[in-house]
């Protein structure tokens, strides 16, 4: 499957689960796990004023994107980051709002 493809999915999916948290998109990046092993990282927006999503329904939306995506014939682990809009307002420092899946944290 293509990155549009494979992103199309999960917007579909996303949406579904998570439109009630204010989901408003999502980037996909194929990369590697802490395995090393393939993976798709998705890192899903949510609309400014959002709660964060329950544990639930979170859990739910992963759920259903790793079967759907398996169903489809996509093998890599999909693998999600929540950004709220929230977290980073107020914030005048632009630089620190590039979030990366591979930096390591406190390096």
């Amino acid at each position: 499957m293509t990155e549009t493809e494979i992103l199309a999915i999960a917007d579909e999916v996303l949406t579904r689960h998570l439109a009630a948290s204010g989901y408003e998109r999502a980037e996909l990046r194929a990369g590697y796990d802490h395995d090393d092993d393939p993976a798709l990282l998705f890192t899903a927006y949510f609309k400014p004023g959002s709660e964060a999503a329950g544990g639930a329904e979170s859990s739910a939306a992963q759920v259903a994107l790793r079967m759907t995506l398996l169903g489809k014939g996509e093998e890599r682990f999909p693998y999600i980051r929540f950004i709220y809009a929230d977290d980073f307002a107020g914030d005048d420092d632009d630089e620190d709002d590039e979030i990366e899946w591979d930096k390591e944290e406190g390096a």
